[in-house]
Parts: C-alpha cells; sequence; structure tokens
C-alpha cells in the first residue's frame, strides 16, 4: 500500500492549520467554519464572473439582479467566517451599490433604500474588520449618497474614513516592499 498521498494531504493540513494560527497572531479573527469561508469565496468568485459577462452583454438588470440574489443568501456570521467573510460581504455590496449607481433606471432605488443597503453591507462592527480595499470602496460609497443627498458633513466624514482606510493599506504595501 502506498503512503504517496499522505505527504500531499499532511502538508495541506499543515499549511491550512499555519494559515489560521498566522491569521490569528496578525490581529485577524480567524474562520471558525474555514470551510463555509473557501465555499462563500468561491461562489463571490463566480457571480463576480457571471455579473462581468452580463455587463459585457450589456445586460445590466441582470448583473444587478444577481448582487441581490448574492446579497439575499444567508452569509456566514463573522465569527464563522471571519474577518475574510466580512470582507468578501463589503465586496459583493461595494459592486451592487456602484452598479446600482451607475444604472439608476434599472429597477430604481430612492438613495435611503441604497444606503440602508450600505449599512446592511457593513454590519455594526465593521472597523473591528482588519482594513482592506473592500471595506474602504464601500465607505466611500456611503460618502457619495450622502453627498448626493446633501448631507455634505457625514459625506466628508465618511469620505475621510474611507481615504484613512486607503491611507493605511497603502503604508502597509509600502512598508513590505524591500
Amino acid at each position: 500500500m502506498s503512503v504517496r498521498w499522505l505527504v500531499p494531504v499532511l502538508t495541506f493540513v499543515l499549511g491550512g492549520a499555519s494559515m489560521l494560527v498566522g491569521l490569528a497572531q496578525a490581529g485577524r479573527l480567524a474562520p471558525a467554519r474555514p470551510e463555509a469561508l473557501v465555499a462563500l469565496a468561491q461562489i463571490v468568485e463566480v457571480e463576480h464572473r457571471r455579473v462581468d459577462l452580463l455587463l459585457e452583454r450589456h445586460d445590466e438588470a441582470g448583473a444587478i439582479a444577481a448582487l441581490e440574489a448574492l446579497r439575499g443568501q444567508r452569509w456566514p456570521s463573522r465569527e464563522d467566517g471571519g474577518d475574510l467573510g466580512e470582507q468578501l460581504r463589503h465586496d459583493v455590496y461595494g459592486r451592487l451599490v456602484r452598479l446600482r449607481l451607475d444604472y439608476p433606471e434599472v429597477d430604481p432605488q430612492t438613495d435611503e433604500a441604497l444606503l440602508q443597503v450600505v449599512a446592511d453591507g457593513l454590519g455594526p462592527d465593521y472597523r473591528e474588520v482588519e482594513t482592506n480595499p473592500f471595506t474602504a470602496r464601500l465607505v466611500a460609497l456611503r460618502g457619495e449618497l450622502l453627498e448626493e443627498r446633501g448631507r455634505d458633513g457625514e459625506a466628508l466624514g465618511a469620505y475621510e474614513e474611507a481615504l484613512e482606510m486607503n491611507r493605511r493599506l497603502l503604508e502597509l504595501e509600502l512598508a513590505e516592499v524591500p
């Protein structure tokens, strides 16, 4: 009986465990259910590809409907999906809101309804999620919506919050370059 399969399996298991330990040590909330996170990431990736294709075919309504369906599905809790699960949600909601702003004639929504979509997407603890471009974009979109409603003071606050996130991201990236 051959044990050639044992080395790759052990490497995979040890690598996954090391990743989770590394995430925990880096201050990120590691997912309690990494399998759920993997499934979610695959769903999001394929849905983005589908949305890209729908947009190439000028089917903006189909693209928005696909993201609305994804938004309506059950999402892992922060504990189950960790920070990465939250970031994936922020990515999907951000793309949905951007499309709704770019194509307002498709299933029109009020700015107030879109602000609620942003609030739902961010969730109450978004500031606890590791700084990432998806959260920053969703916060910036909140600023854009607030600006359209004439709530300039709140818009400026949202823009500054998004800018601060992006500045931190840039600093982190530049610090990693030798």
